[in-house]
């Protein structure tokens, strides 16, 4: 059962988002299938970004958030998990307009929007799995054969064609180094860029520098590949 997230005004009277929300949330299209998350907003259309995202980071799903709300509200919101998941905002009137905003945000969650460029979602998925197997040079276990990398564990093998093109944009940049032995490269994160590497993995954002090269691939790739990374998250930021 998946999980919708709605935010809506506090506000009870005929037809009022409140209401509206809660008449959906019975509604037998649904059920069985999408348990609902209401949220009211505070008395002044806000609510706290910070912890709304928070929870919506441990059970992740699509959201609507239904107007009047905060602009302030609507920008953190946006800000903290936009990149991670589909956020509909909308004024409704009727229990019809409600039920399109909500089956609007779950196609885009199915379809795994939103969508980011392919090499940017396997570059992080490449550093992942660095850190994940402690490649941080030191001895020769710290380093991974290139030939090694897109062989499971958190990296799919079909991003292999993709490595090389990938691996030489992160080595550029320095974020991964190389050594040489028996004539091949073996890589490993560097451990001087450690502190920007974590970061990099729990924002899921790449320095400029990094990410330009990366965006001129056209293939796309869903947002949900990343979610793997959310051993990284802070739920208190």
């Amino acid at each position: 059962m998946g999980i919708i997230y709605i935010t809506h005004p506090a506000d009870q009277y005929e037809n009022s988002p409140a209401v509206l929300a809660n008449l959906c949330q019975s509604h037998p299209k649904w059920s069985g299938e999408w348990q609902f998350r209401l949220r009211p907003y505070e008395t002044n259309a806000s609510l706290v970004a910070k912890d709304f995202c928070s929870v919506i980071l441990q059970s992740p799903g699509p959201i609507v958030m239904l107007q009047p709300v905060q602009a302030k509200t609507l920008e953190e919101v946006r800000r903290r998990i936009g990149s991670r998941l589909p956020i509909v905002v909308d004024y409704v009137a009727t229990a019809e307009a409600l039920e399109v905003a909500i089956d609007t945000a779950i196609q885009h969650f199915l379809n795994g929007e939103p969508l980011l460029a392919l090499d940017v979602a396997v570059a992080l998925l490449l550093m992942r799995k660095l850190d994940q197997e402690r490649m941080w040079t030191g001895n020769a276990k710290g380093y991974m054969w290139a030939s090694d990398i897109p062989k499971g564990r958190g990296l799919d093998v079909k991003y292999e064609p993709r490595i090389p093109n990938i691996l030489n944009i992160l080595l550029m940049n320095k974020l991964v180094v190389y050594k040489t032995s028996k004539s091949k490269k073996k890589y490993a994160l560097n451990p001087q860029r450690r502190e920007e590497i974590y970061e990099i993995l729990k924002s899921r954002k790449l320095p400029p520098d990094v990410e330009r090269p990366l965006l001129r691939h056209p293939d796309r790739e869903s947002v949900r590949v990343l979610d793997i990374l959310s051993c990284y998250d802070d739920p208190l930021d």
